[in-house]
């Protein structure tokens, strides 16, 4: 009998787990007002030159120079070699001139 109800307990713990992660409870948060303001925001891509310093990888450039927006390392890195084609097939050589991208965001319009 006890073998029998910790089965059952068992298969309807897994349900209630298999559709919270497939369909998520988070729906039932959508009584939120925040959602009605729409803004129309842009990323703008600007981009620095830095002089290169011994042992300088392009993750410390990424550190020394920070983004206001939130992006992530792939996108960011794209940015970088599209700006520096030369450094794709080279290490990075003290006292060379690189363009670090900075991005900054802009809120053009807010409407209901």
């Amino acid at each position: 009998m006890r073998f029998l109800i910790f089965t059952v307990v068992f298969f309807l713990v897994a349900a209630v787990i298999k559709i919270d992660l497939t369909e998520g409870t988070v729906p039932l948060a959508a009584f939120d007002d925040s959602q009605d303001l729409i803004c129309n925001e842009q990323i703008s891509v600007q981009s620095i030159s830095v002089l290169t310093t011994e042992g300088e990888s392009v993750q410390s450039l990424f550190a020394a120079y920070p983004s206001e927006v939130k992006i992530s390392l792939p996108e960011r890195m794209a940015h970088f070699y599209k700006l520096n084609p030369h450094l794709k097939k080279q290490a990075m050589v003290p006292g060379e001139l690189v363009k670090v991208p900075i991005y900054h965001q802009r809120v053009q319009e807010c409407s209901r």
